[in-house]
């Protein structure tokens, strides 16, 4: 053998020897240690194919593009349910929805026995924090447990009815964590990042709204950026090169591809299949992919796993991800949609997904061969009669029967329906004939047309539609409901009533209807119906009804009894702030001044922790009771506040402008009244103006003022009643 082949045979064996190094180098996994820091962020809404990591092209993300470099990804990830809270209950216990329990965002509770993946890292020495954007992930469903740290401040309904706003920016989310990240230098721990951004209403903050014609799309790319802000922060304080950062979404989004605009209806592929991205520590593996299918179940092995942390005993449904790195067989992947039975009397919905065959079990079976239809258009059943048969039989096992929730509270109702979800329920059955949601996606449409057209002030529109709807199918809870706040809100607080009614005799378990009837029974003076109708909710929900009970004494007259049921709402609300209002309102109207301070700074402590920290009517009514112990210049103060955050509202205007003309500020007080009118044109505010003017003895004022309303709304009952225009009237 000549010198020259031996040099190069000896080359060669260099090279293969180097590249086995690297080889290993590669597949080498980080061993597990209770010492990895784990992150775990979910951006709620976000389709994989929406994504450049995953081919999209039509948005930049360049941090998450950042993250797929430095991690795993998994092309194939499919949710089991295409509801927020269900949802992230099974990727925080590893639990399908039929073993967790919460088959739905409202109405259920995670049971205290189901251990949480914080929990369990707890357990192990791990401190642990969240931070989620919105309202369905609130610490009441047992969501929180575990947590050491858990912000879910996000504001709710005012006590005018009008739907606040039931979801948070990221950015602002992931501020409200600064504070615990930072504490956590050094430490293992645990941390939960919840974005809501890609969820309706797709309106992103600029520069990324006008940036994108499509509006979801801009919503995504500004998830990105708060990533992008997260990231730089574990880089700078040294945790990200040696943590376990897992970046995914809950379910996906249906933008109409099946006539379904957004999720919660259908399982189509648009509606489970998610993003999802590993870093290991020290991004090992980096930049590999996974082709295999995999279920969100997996991710809370994959956690214990790099922690060095005890699988609690039962918990047998995923498997760690890092065990499909080298391939692996098809896993049944199983996911369910209770939503359209509970809420429209329509048939729920459940699919199995095996390699690359995707069955629905609905009324009418879908099959669909995913290679050679990633769209969903072609249902291959007649086609494929052995697999429909092999895979109707495999899906049997997975399917649990799952009873409606009847224990509803009616603010969680209206706080769902402003994320676009209908919350109340529907009287259904096991074994029922219902309805396929394919042949009624088109009611469910017209449904949220007619929520988007009364939150839009639309309300001759959505009382159409929404009679419309009810002469069809008058079991759908939420239509009365919706038709309710229709009346509520143009005044007719009679018609109002007798729609609730109405709504009751077709769903008399109703708590939202019950609580509606006694509201509006209580607004005209109807005291022994709202009495009724609020003891027959007080087993269901004990804290609200002791609450308006305690409304109802106190218009009665009956000061210790409505002081009492209150003090019982406290006890039984998980937030007491309209009891503790009520107990100011008590001790303000019978001069305990002092008294209803307190009350009204402990409110004050409550909304404080708010995002943003904001209650209608709390400085208003802080304003009035300092004015009245004579502490002017912080009664000012406080009906500043409240014309800052309520500016539409006029009574905090008259209320400082009667505070202004005691002090011979008259100039200041006659410019704030134009104010009014300029900040909130309506009829009342001409005749809260006029009644103003009248108590402080200018009687020609107030003769102008409720002429002026009279004059822009002439068919106006309330200022047509108005006695100091009653010469005017004749």
């Amino acid at each position: 053998m000549t010198r020259s082949r031996l040099l190069l045979i000896a080359i060669a064996a260099v090279i293969v020897a180097s590249a086995g190094f690297f080889v290993w180098r590669r597949t080498a996994l980080p061993g597990a240690s209770s010492s990895t820091p784990v992150i775990l962020i979910s951006i709620d809404t976000l389709r994989s194919d929406h994504l450049p990591a995953y081919g999209y092209s039509a948005v930049s993300t360049p941090n998450i593009d950042a993250l797929r470099a430095d991690g795993i990804l998994y092309q194939r990830a499919y949710s089991h349910v295409p509801l927020t809270l269900p949802s992230h209950t099974s990727i925080l216990t590893g639990l399908l929805p039929s073993d967790h329990g919460v088959r739905d965002n409202v109405g259920f509770r995670l049971a205290t026995s189901i251990p949480t993946v914080q929990e369990v890292l707890k357990k192990n020495g791990y401190a642990t924090g969240g931070a989620v954007s919105a309202y369905v992930l609130r610490r009441e469903t047992g969501i929180a447990r575990g947590f050491d740290f858990y912000d879910d401040q996000v504001e709710p309904i005012g006590p005018s009815k009008v739907i606040g706003r039931v979801q948070r920016e990221g950015a602002e989310t992931l501020q409200a964590a600064t504070s615990w990240l930072d504490a956590q230098s050094g430490k293992p721990f645990f941390f939960f990042l919840h974005l809501y951004d890609p969820h309706t209403p797709y309106s992103a903050p600029e520069p990324f709204f006008s940036r994108y014609q499509n509006k979801y799309d801009g919503e995504i790319a500004y998830a990105d950026s708060v990533v992008g802000d997260l990231i730089a922060k574990l880089k700078q304080s040294g945790v990200y090169d040696r943590a376990l950062v897992i970046l995914l979404s809950d379910h996906g989004e249906g933008l109409n591809e099946h006539g379904e605009e957004e999720h919660g209806i259908f399982l189509y592929r648009e509606d489970l299949q998610v993003p999802l991205i590993v870093k290991l520590p020290r991004e090992s593996q980096h930049g590999a992919t996974v082709k295999t299918p995999v279920e969100l179940v997996d991710v809370f092995p994959t956690i214990l796993q790099q922690t060095a942390t005890p699988m609690p005993a039962g918990h047998h449904t995923g498997e760690s991800l890092l065990a499909f790195l080298n391939g692996g067989g098809d896993r049944p992947i199983y996911s369910e949609t209770f939503y359209p039975r509970f809420h429209f009397g329509w048939s729920d919905l459940h699919s199995l997904i095996e390699g690359n065959e995707h069955f629905i079990r609905a009324p009418q079976a879908e099959l669909y061969d995913l290679s050679s239809d990633p769209g969903e258009k072609k249902n291959v059943l007649d086609q494929d009669r052995r697999s429909y048969v092999r895979m109707r039989e495999a899906i049997e096992p997975f399917i649990r029967e799952a009873a409606a929730p009847t224990n509803i509270d009616p603010e969680d109702v209206a706080k769902l329906a402003a994320l676009g979800y209908v919350g109340s329920t529907v009287d259904t059955h096991a074994g029922q004939n219902l309805p396929d949601p394919k042949t009624t996606i088109g009611v469910f449409n017209q449904i949220r047309q007619a929520y988007t057209w009364y939150r839009n002030g639309k309300e001759d529109a959505a009382l159409r539609l929404t009679n419309q709807l009810l002469a069809d199918n008058a079991q759908i809870t939420d239509l009365w409901d919706l038709k309710f706040n229709i009346y509520d809100k143009l005044g007719k607080k009679a018609e109002a009533m007798a729609v609730a009614k109405e709504g009751l005799r077709h769903a008399p378990t109703s708590i939202a209807l019950l609580f509606d009837v006694a509201t509006s029974a209580l607004a005209l003076n109807d005291y022994n119906t709202a009495k009724e109708h609020v003891e027959i909710a007080m087993k269901m929900e004990p804290g609200r009804a002791h609450e308006i009970l305690g409304r109802i004494y106190a218009a009665e007259g009956n000061r210790t009894q409505a002081i009492q049921e209150e003090k019982a709402a406290i006890g039984a609300m998980s937030d007491p702030t309209p009891a503790l209002m009520t107990l100011a309102s008590l001790s303000k109207d019978t001069g305990d001044l002092n008294g209803a301070l307190d009350y009204l700074n402990q409110v004050a402590e409550r909304v404080a922790r708010k995002r943003p920290p904001r209650l209608q009517e709390l400085h208003l009514t802080r304003g009035d009771v300092l004015a009245r112990l004579g502490r002017n210049d912080e009664a000012e103060h406080e009906f500043r506040s409240e014309i800052t955050d309520f500016p539409s509202d006029p009574r905090a205007y008259t209320s400082l402008v009667l505070l202004l003309t005691s002090e011979r500020r008259v100039d200041e007080a006659t410019n704030l009244i134009y104010e009014v009118v300029k900040a909130a044109p309506q009829a009342h505010s001409y005749a809260l103006i006029s009644d103003t003017l009248k108590a402080m003895g200018d009687e020609n004022g107030a003769l102008y003022w409720a002429a002026q309303g009279l004059q822009k709304y002439p068919q106006d009952p309330e200022l047509r009643r108005m006695p100091v225009l009653a010469r005017l009237m004749k």
